[in-house]
């Protein structure tokens, strides 16, 4: 092949590639982030009146992990596992899940103590069903929604309550941070806008979030559905060797992910508190902790006899 005929090759090639790079560009360029993120809300908003109504439909499993350092730099961790099912009723005093233990610090249970308590389980869920003085959760949406948020949450001596030390707000970053930067990306399998973010200057954040004025991040939203399904916040000027969802996702000091069932409703996924990899930007969280929710399974909640479901899937 001739010199010319090369160079005419590379000529070529360097103005596909510039015109590639432009049309990307003009495409991150043109998006319209406020038009965006008012859809958002929207979306987001009637995505959670959903999982307040359909959540009862739904059991699910739960593991919660917790780390920490321990002596000579070691990492201690705990872990459980559990099923979980949210009554459709509550009783007088209080609502509360019922919950059957799977694994503990890894091991599973023996099988005939897990059976045992799924026939707990299956009693107190028809307890509650046949309760005269247990109330049916309301039929009315709250005015002001509560969904992509995850906290740490402790107990004080000589206190019986928990308090929140630390928590993640959806709702709260789309009001008080400005976003730039769209890109476009492919999350398990659908495409996903993503929008860097930082607090704006005149923003106040609760006792909860006073981690944020030192804070960046990036949110992610389901292209098809305009949904928040994600969240990654780490301390203002780290740098990352990588800049992929999956990436800042796993090396964020908080993060947020949400799962989509078959039937098409977000539901949370994993939250996490990462104050090991962290610890200058929490005052009262130097652990890390995780809970993790998946294997999302509905089934009729009018048949007479509860059963517990049960899967072979494990991630």
């Amino acid at each position: 092949m001739s010199k010319k005929i090369c160079l005419h090759l590379i000529i070529l090639l360097i103005c596909i590639l510039t015109a590639t790079a432009s049309a990307f560009s003009q495409t991150r360029d043109s998006t319209d982030i406020p038009k965006l993120l008012s859809e958002v809300k929207i979306k987001s908003d009637e995505n959670w009146r959903r999982v307040n109504v359909e959540t009862v439909n739904y059991v699910f499993k739960v593991r919660q992990i917790w780390r920490e350092a321990g002596k000579e730099s070691r990492i201690k961790e705990k872990s459980e596992l559990y099923e979980l099912y949210i009554p459709v009723k509550c009783p007088a005093k209080k609502c509360r899940v019922v919950t059957v233990l799977l694994e503990k610090n890894g091991k599973p249970l023996a099988a005939d103590r897990v059976e045992k308590s799924r026939a707990k389980a299956s009693e107190k869920i028809q307890d509650l069903e046949t309760d005269k003085q247990a109330r049916e959760l309301p039929a009315e949406q709250p005015s002001r929604l509560v969904w992509m948020k995850f906290g740490y949450y402790v107990r004080r001596p000589n206190s019986a309550r928990y308090e929140t030390v630390v928590r993640l707000d959806g709702q709260e970053i789309l009001e008080t941070c400005e976003f730039y930067a769209p890109t476009r990306e492919t999350i398990n399998g659908r495409e996903a806008i993503g929008l860097s973010f930082r607090p704006r200057a005149d923003a106040v954040f609760s006792k909860e979030s006073a981690y944020m004025p030192q804070s960046e991040g990036k949110i992610w939203i389901d292209a098809t559905d305009k949904v928040l399904i994600q969240t990654a916040i780490w301390q203002k000027g780290t740098n990352f060797p990588e800049t992929t969802s999956d990436y800042l996702f796993a090396h964020a000091a908080l993060a947020l992910d949400m799962t989509r069932t078959a039937e098409g409703i977000w539901f949370n996924r994993l939250g996490r508190i990462n104050g090991l990899a962290y610890p200058n930007l929490f005052a009262e969280m130097k652990g890390d902790y995780s809970v993790e929710h998946f294997d999302f399974h509905r089934f009729n909640t009018e048949i007479k006899e509860v059963e517990i479901y049960r899967s072979n899937k494990e991630r």
